[in-house]
């Protein structure tokens, strides 16, 4: 006799997860806001302890060439497994990034921003262990939901390594980029998960008139994802001008940026104009919208909260605050975009089904 699926145990940890992982993104976001990426200079440990010290005295006087020499040893070793798989620009920026040999003092602010930053991905992946291990109980009803909770588990490891290279590498532009990508692709399989093992409760959400919005969503989605990895590409600009310009001339690092930023900042109207008739049609698509208004709504009033924090970026000498805000709102709307893509292809699915039977 089968077991019965734990499905409501497992909602729970699912919601729990998708929140931590949202709660890790701000945080990650504060992290590269005050340039706390490499208070932390080894991956997994933090000045070889798994508790950071607290001051510089207790680390040894040649500290910082100790772990840069850690590091451009780690990185001969990525750039040879790289150039092995046909990758030979990317070894090159791996073996002679301007950054790479960078030495690092210690910084208590930044070092404990960065070490924090680490337990609650620590967080995060137990509890997606546990999620992997509840999903174990759909087995045999529902295998898809097993699967892709098992996916999200490998994708949570391989995210971890990713991280260590970020480190390596001193900041490795393109890397963080790719860290991103993962991120997204982390909360998509979570969100999946969800639709799957809460179907009959989410099925309520949004009642359809035949009005085709499935299509428009995936166009938002997609241009919407391109506006996220624009966003970071602009960001990793951000690091190299800062770089050389350094915090006092911070009022001066968006006019040096190049056509990216201006084209991430025009891109935003069209995103802004593609949502606004987004909402219409879905308004037009929902026969009972008292129950999935806060969705429809909600989204709107991310993307105006996402275009106004952008502005306050743009002009306002990007404050450090407003930073990793900024990037959460980017991907609570892609949340909610992809989530509302997911009940609408299962609410379709399950109507064809209805229909051939």
């Amino acid at each position: 006799m089968n077991k019965k699926p734990k499905k409501g145990l497992f909602i729970r940890f699912n919601s729990i997860t998708i929140i931590a992982v949202y709660f890790l993104i701000l945080v990650g976001g504060i992290v590269r806001s005050t340039g706390s990426g490499m208070g932390c200079p080894d991956w997994p440990k933090c000045f070889g302890s798994y508790i950071p010290p607290t001051s510089e005295a207790d680390l040894p006087d040649d500290y910082q060439d100790q772990y840069a020499e850690k590091r451009i040893q780690k990185n001969e070793k990525l750039a040879q497994l790289v150039k092995s798989l046909g990758f030979s620009g990317l070894a090159r920026d791996i073996r002679k990034g301007k950054n790479v040999t960078e030495t690092h003092s210690f910084n208590f602010a930044r070092t404990w921003t960065e070490y924090i930053n680490r337990l609650i991905g620590v967080v995060v992946g137990f509890l997606i262990i546990i999620c992997t291990v509840l999903s174990y109980s759909f087995i045999h009803s529902k295998k898809s939901i097993f699967f892709l909770s098992l996916a999200a588990l490998a994708l949570v490891i391989f995210q971890g390594w990713i991280g260590s290279i970020v480190v390596s590498t001193n900041l490795l532009p393109g890397m963080i980029t790719f860290h991103m990508i993962l991120a997204i692709g982390l909360i998509a399989l979570l969100l999946q998960v969800r639709v799957k093992a809460a179907a009959a409760d989410v099925e309520g959400l949004l009642s359809y008139k035949p009005y085709k919005v499935r299509r428009l969503l995936i166009i938002c989605m997609l241009l919407f994802f391109a506006q996220i990895v624009m966003g970071t590409q602009v960001r990793e600009a951000i690091d190299s001008i800062a770089y050389i310009l350094g915090e006092d001339q911070r009022y001066a690092w968006i006019e040096n940026l190049g056509i990216i930023f201006y084209m991430h900042r025009s891109y935003s109207l069209l995103l802004l104009a593609i949502h606004i008739y987004l909402i219409y049609r879905l308004t037009k698509s929902i026969q009972d919208f008292s129950t999935s208004k806060y969705l429809v709504w909600g989204l709107v009033s991310l993307v105006v909260l996402e275009i106004f924090t952008g502005v306050v970026l743009a002009y306002f000498a990007m404050p450090y605050f407003i930073q990793p805000v900024h990037l959460l709102l980017a991907l609570m709307i892609f949340g909610i975009q992809y989530f509302l893509y997911l009940i609408i292809k299962d609410k379709e699915e399950s109507t064809q089904e209805l229909s051939n039977g």
